[in-house]
């Protein structure tokens, strides 16, 4: 493994730890104050701060620990298989999460 990968892994790694923290501090300590960190996040479009911690902040765990075991799952599966379900996950979470905040009248 070249010194390239690793640091990549590392970065990755790095990566997929942040989003674990912001995605605890949001969904389960309810950090409201850290919403801001969201992109696009617009206060004044938010009728409830709680509820919208609630909602994404599991959202980021998962993504932090795919992003976390991604050197693993490369060196098993390789880079395209691990990749394409990674894009998938954001894609389908992001709209899930967008479906959900608009059905419960969170956004």
């Amino acid at each position: 493994m070249s010194v390239g990968m690793i640091v990549v892994f590392g970065i990755l790694g790095l990566a997929g730890l942040a989003l674990i923290a912001l995605g605890y501090f949001l969904g389960m300590k309810k950090k409201t104050n850290l919403l801001f960190l969201l992109a696009g996040y617009d206060e004044s479009r938010v009728k409830d701060e709680e509820a919208l911690a609630r909602v994404t902040g599991p959202f980021l765990i998962v993504l932090g620990i795919y992003l976390c075991s991604t050197p693993f799952l490369v060196y098993r599966f390789g880079p395209h298989k691990t990749f394409v379900p990674f894009i998938v996950l954001v894609v389908l979470g992001t709209i899930f999460v967008n479906l959900y905040c608009r059905y419960k009248e969170i956004t």
